[in-house]
């Protein structure tokens, strides 16, 4: 605990998150490139550094090896430099050799290239003992447009008008530096195009909808379905000419989208395809153009002043690249086997406390609790690392080629996913790295992963107080096993598949509780005018309400076996005092007003005021371990307390 963090003036109950942190929010200092700075980035700093030492003494002592010649081909400036653009030149030639709408759909298909639609390989929502070929545009995240919303495209959504003339110059300005156009027409026509496909894009709601995502449709049905794209021509490019059955998710984003493609001017695709392909390969290409990169989306889009140093950005390429090749010399000699034990108990006693909850909620009927503790039964859990990590044998490194690396890199990858599809019985790897800084849970799997990244202090420590280790890291493990429960998650049973397995009784009871949680944080507002979303972030928030809950209820099941005594003070807290402060010492959070409104705009969880102390409030403990009364602002009735479970 950060004891000199705590408020000597702020009660409790008044502003649980300034009460635990104000001495660290008022001296805090976000490093360079961070609109956002709190715990999670400096654990992700930490790691970040540790993964940086491994690569450099890979490269210092390993001459050869793919960890060490990955990160020499992106710190060579001096090959980068004589390289110039010839290692996109291929592709720009390839896009201006295009010819018809056939061959733009073909080149969408290269995983470097901006597209109306992504693909990917995964289980099959609604029969989890297949695996399916997706066709989505939520796993472009940024390679669908050039501009982080589709606000910034709309003049109902803000005065972005300055922001779009910008983004014009700043196509204009890279088209000719790769000697494409110099024509600020073809600018104008690149964002008129988007400006097209950003009305037509799903709205954060829906894109959280598990089975509005969910249409299971046959390949000959796609042309009927979305005429206008070359299916053929995609399906092909990407290696899956003979699918026979595909899940169409943002079905009908995708449909408009291509009643778009087909009515765009196969020169105006071009202009798009080719300014895209520079810009996704800007920050592996000569200063030149990474600067004027930087310009736009740095230090205007990001309000950056300075780039991160080549050093950390080249960790970082390496870290995105070769995941499993860090991760397994990452846990050495930091996430000891002893690590996991401890962990396990905790995620295990978790699991115990979820399932208690649910046996006695007196709102689920027999029928829906029965799936429901047969799902928290059979909830896997990924602590740590796996023991199959990949070597990359397949992908040949060169130390003088970033370009080349990352092509080959991702094409061996699109022949892993080949493979998956062809031979559903195979175990679908981690998706989290060892070294990452998150947590997740699966549906479809119905899997928690936490990975070694993650599991460091303040969130976790074998040797820490149990009290904040539950408060931090175990709200965090029941966040993400409550995510198989929540307003999406719980439309996928026991085994992963998507069906109604509720019944409309649960159902209703259970959209009651969920709709005052909504209703809570539609009322904040961060900044004047800026409210929280509570239908947007629902399923975040429901997940910190029963992760917390759960975390609470399982402390006091290791209190009980360990004989802890919770009215002990320590450092002048009780143990569930202790627990408290542990939450919200791990979410302290410094941001500026541009990345909190960013987040607010874009982003499924509330920030971390809100996450603090939407949560507490809603929990009778809190109020017992502070004595908060009705004369503090926090105070909530009880009968508007929000109690899922």
């Amino acid at each position: 605990m950060d004891l000199n963090a705590i408020s000597r003036t702020v009660a409790p109950g008044d502003a649980f998150f300034d009460y635990v942190n104000e001495g660290w929010l008022r001296t805090a200092v976000a490093p360079a490139g961070y609109g956002e700075y709190g715990e999670m980035q400096a654990m992700f700093l930490r790691t970040e550094a540790a993964v940086k030492g491994i690569i450099q003494r890979k490269a210092k002592n390993d001459a050869g090896q793919k960890l060490g010649d990955l990160y020499a081909s992106f710190l060579d400036t001096a090959a980068i430099e004589r390289a110039g653009l010839t290692p996109i030149q291929p592709g720009l030639d390839a896009i201006a050799a295009i010819k018809d709408h056939a061959g733009v759909a073909a080149f969408m298909a290269r995983p470097m290239s901006h597209s109306i639609v992504g693909s990917y390989v995964f289980l099959d929502a609604a029969n989890t003992r297949r695996s399916l070929l997706h066709l989505d545009q939520q796993v472009l995240g940024p390679r669908l447009l050039g501009l982080p919303t589709a606000n910034h495209y709309s003049a109902s959504g803000g005065d972005y008008s300055d922001l779009r003339s910008a983004y014009r110059a700043h196509i204009t300005r890279m088209l000719g530096l790769a000697k494409v156009s110099d024509d600020p027409r073809c600018a104008d026509a690149v964002v008129a195009l988007e400006t097209r496909l950003a009305s037509v894009q799903w709205t954060g709601e829906q894109l959280r909808d598990r089975r509005l995502n969910y249409h299971l449709m046959r390949r000959a049905d796609l042309e009927t379905y979305a005429p206008g794209f070359d299916w053929s021509a995609f399906l092909l490019a990407r290696g899956f000419p003979a699918v026979e059955t595909v899940v169409l998710n943002t079905d009908t984003a995708i449909r408009a989208s291509a009643a778009i493609f087909a009515e765009t001017p196969v020169p105006v695709w071009q202009s798009y395809l080719a300014f895209h392909w520079i810009q996704n390969h800007a920050y592996l290409l000569p200063a030149a153009v990474q600067e004027t990169s930087f310009d736009f989306y740095g230090r205007r889009l990001a309000k950056q002043e300075t780039q991160r140093s080549r050093e950390s950005r080249g960790v970082q390429f390496v870290s995105r690249n070769l995941p499993d090749l860090i991760g397994k010399a990452y846990v050495v000699g930091r996430f000891l086997p002893a690590y996991r034990v401890a962990i396990m108990g905790m995620a295990i006693n978790l699991k115990r406390a979820f399932a208690k909850r649910l046996a006695n909620a007196e709102w689920l009927d027999l029928q829906t609790r029965t799936t429901a503790l047969a799902k928290i039964d059979k909830m896997a859990l990924k602590l740590g690392y796996p023991d199959n990590l990949r070597d990359y044998a397949e992908t040949r490194i060169v130390p003088t080629d970033p370009i080349g690396n990352l092509h080959r890199l991702q094409a061996s990858q699109a022949a892993r996913d080949i493979v998956q599809l062809a031979q559903p019985e195979r175990p679908y790897p981690w998706h989290l790295a060892p070294q990452t800084v998150d947590g997740s849970y699966s549906p479809q799997l119905n899997a928690i992963c936490f990975p070694a990244g993650i599991l460091q202090a303040p969130a976790f420590s074998p040797s820490s107080d149990p009290a904040v280790n539950f408060g931090a890291i175990g709200a965090v493990l029941g966040h993400e096993m409550a995510h198989g429960f929540d307003d999406q998650g719980s439309h996928f049973d026991d085994e992963g598949n998507l069906r109604d397995w509720w019944t409309p009784a649960s159902r209703a009871a259970f959209e009651r509780r969920a709709a005052a949680l909504v209703a809570q944080y539609d009322s904040y507002e961060p900044l004047p005018g800026l409210r929280i979303n509570g239908r947007q972030t629902l399923g975040e928030n429901l997940a910190d309400l029963v992760g917390v809950t759960l975390a609470l209820d399982a402390f006091r099941l290791y209190a009980a076996e360990h004989s802890i005594d919770l009215t002990r003070r320590i450092d002048g807290f009780t143990a569930e005092q202790r627990f408290f402060l542990g939450w919200a010492q791990f979410w302290r959070t410094i941001e500026t007003d541009t990345a909190l409104r960013s987040h607010v705009q874009q982003n499924y969880h509330s920030p971390a005021r809100y996450r603090v102390n939407g949560v507490v409030r809603n929990l009778d403990a809190w109020y017992n371990a502070f004595g908060v009364t009705a004369n503090h602002d926090l105070y909530l009735p009880p009968e508007r307390r929000v109690r899922i479970w």
